[in-house]
């Protein structure tokens, strides 16, 4: 490859990265926003259920929900953050391997949502409880409702993602040779 298709090739990558840089934060703070609303949506429904009932289990679901939906919201936040503020302007290697580490399917920043997850199951898990369902239940509907998600994430990364970490990690071992 010549020098000169080498750059338009980076210029056109760069471009590409650009763009889905803009849309992933958006997507980001859209499920941002969406938590966000509801923190104060079950703040309310959280006093008033264990106004309602007295019910300790209804309290502990509650404050379980809405701690998780704080934990997600704020690492969707940072997220957020980390997309709106890629800087393009290092050197062409760094930026590259960096690009290829936002585009890869399983990160460790994503480990951030894990106690988030864990505050809505125990969430779920007790308001399951007390309307009378089992614990059972209530994991197999928690964990299916999660690997369903990222079943839908993968498949989305592979058809939308996979294709310009590849092309990113193509370039960075060309300029590594």
């Amino acid at each position: 490859m010549t020098a000169h298709e080498f750059d338009t090739n980076l210029s056109k990558l760069t471009g590409k990265l650009k763009k889905e840089d803009r849309q992933y934060a958006t997507i980001v703070k859209a499920v941002q926003i969406f938590y966000w609303i509801f923190i104060p949506v079950f703040i309310v429904k959280t006093g008033l259920e264990y106004i309602d009932s007295h019910e300790i289990s209804d309290l502990i679901s509650g404050v379980a929900l809405i701690l998780g939906f704080l934990f997600i919201a704020l690492s969707f936040r940072k997220l957020n953050n980390e997309y709106q503020n890629v800087d393009y302007s290092l050197p062409t290697l760094e930026m590259l391997k960096k690009a290829a580490c936002r585009y890869q399917p399983f990160q460790k920043r994503a480990l951030g949502v894990i106690p988030g997850l864990l505050l809505i199951d125990i969430g779920l898990t007790f308001e399951w409880i007390g309307e009378g369902r089992s614990v059972l239940d209530s994991q197999v509907f928690f964990l299916g409702a999660i690997l369903f998600g990222v079943i839908i994430g993968l498949v989305i990364w592979y058809l939308k993602y996979k294709p310009l970490r590849d092309k990113i990690i193509d370039l960075v071992r060309e300029i590594e040779q």
